[in-house]
């Protein structure tokens, strides 16, 4: 499957969640996002722009835990997107995954929490993403470039700061200071 996506940066987060109210945004997950990438010890995946991840999805009242793995190819920008090649499933448990991992001879290269909210609006997915010490961004993924362009003028968000950066590229570039692998909620 391709993942296409951009990232909104400068976002006003209450203004952001009343808009997707009024319009009928259906909330599917809020909670935290433990999320841990794999690599080889000589970082082959992270050079090639590749990626291995395993995500535990530690939710709030009302919505479910999860296990998450995913491998993600090069990114590609497409139309003003991020685009790439993404392969997820769900695990059931993702301590014997990590332990699976280790074993086969990956590392971890970055361990990271944030706090996320997640919403369906029309065929766009909507992730509202709190890392500790960062201001607040979203990210827009739908099946074309046009449907994320769309929702960008739904939600009245023309005047913020588009990216395709992948969140490490977004981190180094706007908050070099912080260790983006390692952040802890």
């Amino acid at each position: 499957m391709q993942e296409i996506e951009v990232k909104i940066i400068g976002i006003d987060v209450e203004r952001l969640i009343a808009r997707l109210e009024e319009l009928g945004a259906e909330p599917i997950f809020s909670g935290v996002v433990r999320c841990l990438h794999f690599d080889f010890p000589d970082k082959s995946l992270r050079k090639s722009g590749r990626l291995m991840r395993l995500r535990r999805w530690e939710a709030e009242e009302g919505f479910k835990d999860k296990f998450e793995i995913c491998t993600k190819g090069p990114k590609e920008i497409v139309e003003g997107c991020k685009s790439r090649e993404e392969l997820e499933t769900y695990v059931e448990d993702a301590d014997k995954f990590e332990a699976l991992m280790n074993r086969l001879g990956f590392e971890t290269t970055l361990n990271n929490d944030k706090h996320r909210r997640s919403y369906v609006l029309g065929g766009a997915h909507i992730d509202i993403d709190a890392y500790p010490g960062v201001p607040v961004y979203m990210e827009i993924e739908a099946m074309t470039s046009h449907i994320v362009d769309e929702t960008i003028e739904e939600l009245e968000l023309q005047a913020c700061e588009r990216s395709t950066e992948t969140a490490n590229e977004m981190f180094k570039r706007l908050y070099p200071e912080v260790d983006f692998d390692n952040l802890k909620i």
